[in-house]
This record gives structure tokens, C-alpha cells and sequence, in this order.
């Protein structure tokens, strides 16, 4: 990794920090509000803490999500990271060693559609992704298609099928949860890939950047194998709010960003 070619953040949880490249994708709000809705189906039971909870994170990036979520949880997590590009994992496994959790977190080089046999033995309690928000032909085209954007903006290494048909077949049957973050305009698309590998949505939560205004993105959560289970469609979440001032963070984001979580959606 080139060291003058990434810049180091703090990611404001229990001192953890991450490296990730000047150039290309850099992580979002989408990636913080992946780590705080799939931290919230984690169990926080006595029984629980005393087991480590299983995270597998699919188109991990340099691993941000997966960071976030060992920062939010207060109980022991065993975090897997599947990233295709080369230097993005190369840098999620500088994050993993930048923050010494060798104990707690592997960062796997491949394709999500041929994960490695240490990953395919396990069953996880919760999958989640934040997969390409476009399909192929729609969408902004990046400039620069050599920066790492193109895959994560476009359907190029796996499209929304193989990330639901591949977190479904790793995730544990009934009580594990697949969590993500989309685009609000391909919500249907996401029920229809849930449905098609027998994944029932459990919860589902429209990202609104201002209360007048559509969803730009939605949280959804579905389980796999789980009979009798209702859907439930939680209050938006608002991103901002226009003040006097000019525009703010509503009190719920800043909650998300700041605060110790304390959400339970199960």
C-alpha cells in the first residue's frame, strides 16, 4: 500500500482509526448507517455476550462498516470482510492491523460469488452489504473508471441477486439476519431478490434527506428460513433539517454518528 496515496480518519468509536485511498470511493453516510441498522440485530442478551456474534460484510470496501460495527457493539464480534478489488482489500487489511484486531477481524481478497472455505463453513448472525446502487446502464458514470467507483457504483463485479443469494446461504437459518443499504428507488427490486432466495424482510426503514422530500436510500432486513414473520416498516429516518442558519444534521443522525448505540430492532 502507498502511504501517500490513502488518508488516515478517526473514526470516533473506541479510538478506532481507518486508512482509506485520496482517490476513489470513500465511505459515507450509507456506510454509517449500514453499521448502525445491522448492529441493531445483534443480540445485547446476557447469553449473547457471553457467545461472540458472527458479521460477514460483503463488498467490504477497506472495511469501514465491519470497523463500525465492533465499534458500536459493546459485546465480543468475530468480523469477516470479502472485498474484489485489490487495493481496497490490500488497505482493509491494514485497517485490521492499524487497529490491532487480528483476534477479532480477516479480510479476504475475492469475488462474493466464490468466497474462500473459511468463509463458506460459517453461519453468521448477520450479513450485511452495501451493494452497487446502479444496475448496468443507469446511473452516473464516474469519470475515472480506474479508481475502484465503477465497481462500487455499478453492478460489475455481481449484481443485487448474488449479494442476496450469497448472504442467504451464509447467514444463520431463522434467527441470523441479512441487513442492507439501497438505493430508495430499487426497493422493489430488493423484496423481489428477498423473495426469490427465500428471504422474508422483517424490517424495513426509508432514508429521507429532508421530511418533504422522497427516500433517497432504505434500510432493509430480512431473515432466511423464518416463518410467520411480520414486516415491520419503522418511522424514516431524516438526514437534515433547514434552519435560519442554513442546513443541519437532524438530532437522530447526529445520535447515529455520536452516541453509543442503543438501538434494538429484534
Amino acid at each position: 500500500m502507498d502511504m501517500n496515496g490513502v488518508t488516515i480518519e478517526d473514526l470516533g468509536r473506541k479510538g478506532l482509526k481507518l486508512y482509506q485511498p485520496k482517490e476513489g470511493f470513500r465511505y459515507g453516510t450509507d456506510t454509517v448507517l449500514l453499521s448502525w441498522f445491522a448492529t441493531s440485530f445483534l443480540r445485547t442478551s446476557s447469553k449473547a455476550a457471553k457467545c461472540p456474534q458472527r458479521v460477514l460484510e460483503l463488498g467490504a470496501g477497506v472495511g469501514t462498516a465491519s470497523l463500525l460495527v465492533q465499534g458500536r457493539y459493546e459485546g465480543f464480534i468475530l468480523s469477516d470482510a470479502v472485498e474484489i478489488e485489490p487495493v481496497y482489500a490490500d488497505v482493509l487489511t491494514k485497517n485490521i492491523e492499524l487497529n490491532n484486531m487480528e483476534n477479532k477481524m480477516r479480510g479476504f481478497n475475492c469475488d462474493i460469488r466464490d468466497l474462500p472455505a473459511d468463509v463458506k463453513s460459517i453461519q453468521y448472525d448477520v450479513v450485511m452489504f452495501n451493494p452497487p446502487f446502479f444496475s448496468q446502464g443507469s446511473g452516473p458514470k464516474t469519470s475515472n473508471q480506474g479508481d475502484g467507483k465503477l465497481g462500487a457504483r455499478f453492478e460489475e463485479n455481481g449484481d443485487l441477486e448474488d449479494f442476496v443469494r450469497i448472504a442467504a446461504s451464509r447467514v444463520l437459518q431463522s434467527k441470523g439476519h441479512i441487513v442492507l443499504i439501497m438505493h430508495g428507488k430499487r426497493l422493489n427490486d430488493v423484496l423481489m431478490a428477498f423473495v426469490h432466495h427465500g428471504v422474508k424482510p422483517t424490517c424495513v426503514m426509508g432514508v429521507h434527506p429532508f421530511e418533504d422530500r422522497e427516500a433517497e436510500m432504505v434500510l432493509v432486513a430480512g431473515k432466511k428460513g423464518a416463518s410467520g414473520t411480520d414486516t415491520k416498516v419503522m418511522p424514516p429516518l431524516i438526514l437534515n433539517r433547514r434552519t435560519d442558519d442554513g442546513i443541519i444534521m437532524t438530532d437522530k443522525l447526529r445520535r447515529i454518528y455520536e452516541e453509543a448505540h442503543t438501538d434494538c430492532f429484534i
